[in-house]
């Protein structure tokens, strides 16, 4: 996702939320321009990073049409995600639940898409992009962890302690569509 610098990204967390709502809301500019630069945060912001100069229709502007939406389709996502997470009942996964509302976010751009590269389309499509990579990540670790799980498992059903391991039963090809030279080595099991 872009790294925004501008008067009103530099703003505290709380105020640019508070801000989001506002817009959210459609509070006319001049009424939201007046309640910004009267806060003594945002002055000494302005004071400090940008010589003085106030938060103008300019900067908001620019802020509806990146920040505003950056936010917007975080939001869209979360709402969707909450929704899947109540349909499944609080069952699977999280990773793939996240997974799945994704799939569902981006039908939804795709499915309301009219070719068209507006600010609002590519706000939400650069918030999934950044979302993809995270649920990805999870996804890949979740899938470590049951590998490693299958590697510990106990072996059943063998007196002698030390586990056998082919190719068909292997962590390596449950976890994997490529055999490992060493899977159908003998190794001792672990107590």
């Amino acid at each position: 996702m872009k790294t925004r610098n501008g008067k009103i990204a530099r703003l505290p967390r709380h105020l640019r939320e508070q801000l989001n709502v506002r817009l959210e809301c459609s509070e006319p500019s001049p009424l939201l321009l007046a309640w910004l630069n009267a806060l003594p945060e945002v002055r000494e912001i302005v004071r400090r990073d940008f010589g003085g100069e106030p938060v103008t229709k300019h900067n908001l502007s620019q802020w509806r049409r990146g920040g505003f939406q950056d936010w917007l389709a975080r939001r869209h996502f979360l709402e969707a995600w909450h929704e899947e997470i109540s349909r499944a009942g609080g069952n699977g996964a999280p990773a793939d639940t996240a997974a799945t509302a994704l799939a569902a976010h981006y039908g939804r751009l795709l499915l309301h898409w009219d070719g068209e590269c507006t600010p609002e389309f590519e706000a939400s499509s650069r918030v999934l992009h950044g979302f993809c990579r995270g649920v990805t990540e999870l996804q890949r670790q979740a899938h470590r962890t049951a590998c490693n799980d299958l590697a510990t498992e106990e072996p059943k059903g063998n007196p002698t302690g030390e586990a056998q391991i082919s190719p068909q039963s292997s962590p390596v090809a449950a976890c994997s569509t490529v055999s490992h030279p060493v899977a159908a080595k003998k190794i001792p099991a672990e107590a």
